[in-house]
């Protein structure tokens, strides 16, 4: 690029603006505690976005980090999933394209692990339904997604039981750690905090803004009767 040439816009920079806190406040019923945090749209912005949600609530540790969030996501990868994604990637389905060249299980695990913050959000591998699964089940976090990928908008992802089974809407605990996220029709993703904070017990998400997801937490639910 000549010296004199102006840059344009980072990948991102719509999705960023299109996201301002009004606008997914509207989605929420126009909460007043409900506020946008940017994340970096450089192919990492899921894992920056767990990171700093269990950073505010614990402190950061490396086991938070988008290399280990990666690792953990990589390490869970099985010969099934490769398979899948072969498939989809053949059938030139849309979001697969990183596929390309992968032709061992082993292979598709060392391109999980590449960073976007070191080689560009189109040299990575974006996190998929599988990845986010993953990282809730491995931090045992509830994700709450305001998805505008989806006709449905709003899309829940649970961690799993000790015994493997997923928890329903039913018998999430109040103290269930939450987080919410906004994920525009470009793929990108950024945190929604709810009165300053990234990660929040369900049960302190006010009954309006649980019941988007379909959900009903115990502790606010007795607070909401004894009122």
């Amino acid at each position: 690029m000549p010296r004199n040439s102006k840059e344009g816009p980072r990948e991102g920079t719509i999705d960023m603006l299109s996201a301002r806190s009004s606008a997914v406040r509207k989605r929420l019923g126009n909460l007043e505690k409900v506020t946008i945090e940017y994340i970096e749209a450089c192919g990492d912005c899921f894992y920056l976005a767990m990171e700093a949600a269990l950073s505010q609530e614990e402190g950061w540790s490396p086991y938070f980090t988008v290399a280990t969030m990666r690792e953990v996501v990589a390490s869970s990868l099985t010969e099934e999933i490769f398979q899948l994604y072969t498939l989809l990637h053949q059938q030139q389905t849309e979001g697969f394209k990183f596929m390309e060249g992968v032709d061992s299980l082993e292979t598709l695990r060392n391109r999980v692990r590449i960073r976007g913050q070191k080689v560009g959000g189109t040299k990575c591998v974006w996190a998929d339904g599988f990845a986010m699964e993953t990282i809730a089940n491995h931090f045992q976090l509830l994700l709450l997604v305001v998805d505008e990928r989806s006709s449905q908008k709003f899309t829940r992802i649970a961690p799993r039981c000790p015994s493997g089974a997923v928890i329903d809407s039913d018998s999430i605990p109040p103290t269930q750690a939450t987080v919410l996220l906004h994920a525009s029709q470009r793929e990108h993703m950024n945190l929604i905090c709810y009165d300053g904070r990234r990660l929040t017990p369900v049960g302190q998400l006010p009954l309006k803004l649980q019941g988007f997801w379909g959900l009903r937490s115990t502790a606010t639910g007795k607070r909401k009767a004894a009122e």
